[in-house]
């Protein structure tokens, strides 16, 4: 009796491993059957907000299901991760956000949730953080800047205290440059320039995007350094922080996609698989690229390698600048 009841033991546990993986299978071949929701961790508007809805749009009229746009702001991207933490695992409730996820994770203590409770679906879309000058002052390039900053002349904007430049420009003065700025934080990019460009200002800290760009091409700003490997398709101009002399210092801000952790990988699979599809259509790459957005092509593994590593990069740079949120 007991040699056949542990026989009976183990063939239902072959027959659940055995059943497991096509059963995530059959999940997958089925996803999307209903309506999926992506939660946006910023007000409408911004570009995480931006690629997500020409994203729900496409997934919509490719899947034939509905893909709603909820806008749910507060605490730099905190509440809306909350909210698709405790939803089911199921790949119908989806984050849409920022570098601020990876951020967050070591700037903020009771955020209520860890960057462990996510599985990385996709991050497609970045642009690298900068510093950039007026083109009517005396900074023009990053050894200026440096000689202005140990002068004790040099006022820095940025979007806010805490934002991924923010973050990156103290790292550069602190660690790198070791000269200390005084950071003017402004309630977002628009008004950051708006400081550079009358004056408020004579440095800014802001991510590269289309923003950076014009401000250039128009002849109003000079682009000092970008924190990437290599230099911005947007801005040939600009040399790599390396490149100016202060090897050390990359960061950017990306879009991703993020599903509760323990989502059905081929569910998560299919779903980086539209994401990318989607951005590679020749419409929605025009739209990124006149943004001053750059898109990589991620497979799901990727994208969870590089999730990992960026909450260990701004993990560093928070730790070493000990910024107060």
């Amino acid at each position: 009796m007991r040699v056949e009841r542990a026989t009976k033991i183990l063939a239902a546990i072959l027959a659940l491993m055995i059943a497991a993986p096509s059963s995530g299978r059959a999940q997958a071949r089925d996803y999307p059957n209903q309506r999926i929701s992506f939660i946006v961790g910023f007000a409408a508007g911004g570009f995480a907000d931006t690629i997500g809805r020409w994203v729900a749009a496409r997934l919509g009229e490719r899947s034939g299901q509905t893909v709603v746009v909820q806008n749910m702001e507060g605490g730099g991207g905190i509440r809306a991760a909350r909210r698709v933490m405790s939803a089911p695992a199921d790949g119908y409730t989806i984050l849409v956000t920022t570098t601020s996820l990876a951020i967050n994770e070591s700037l903020v203590a009771d955020r209520g949730y860890n960057a462990s409770q996510f599985d990385a679906v996709a991050l497609p879309i970045s642009a690298p953080e900068s510093l950039s000058s007026s083109a009517k002052g005396p900074i023009k390039t990053l050894a200026d800047l440096v000689t202005e900053a140990k002068a004790g002349k040099v006022f820095m904007g940025s979007a806010g205290i805490g934002s991924g430049s923010h973050i990156a420009a103290e790292y550069f003065f602190k660690v790198l440059a070791k000269t200390p700025v005084k950071h003017i934080p402004f309630p977002g990019g628009n008004p950051a320039m708006m400081g550079l460009l009358s004056g408020d200002v004579n440095v800014l800290a802001a991510t590269a995007t289309g923003n950076i760009s014009r401000a250039v091409s128009n002849g109003d700003t000079i682009a000092l350094a970008i924190a990437a490997n290599e230099r911005s398709p947007t801005l040939r101009a600009a040399p790599t922080f390396a490149e100016a002399g202060y090897p050390g210092l990359y960061a950017s801000s990306w879009v991703g996609f993020f599903a509760p952790a323990g989502t059905p990988e081929a569910v998560l699979t299919k779903l980086n698989s539209e994401i990318n599809a989607i951005l590679q259509e020749p419409e929605i790459a025009k739209r990124v690229e006149s943004s001053g957005l750059q898109t990589t092509i991620r497979r799901r593994a990727e994208s969870a390698r590089l999730f990992a590593a960026e909450v260990k990069n701004w993990s560093t740079m928070v730790q070493a600048v000990d910024v107060k949120q």
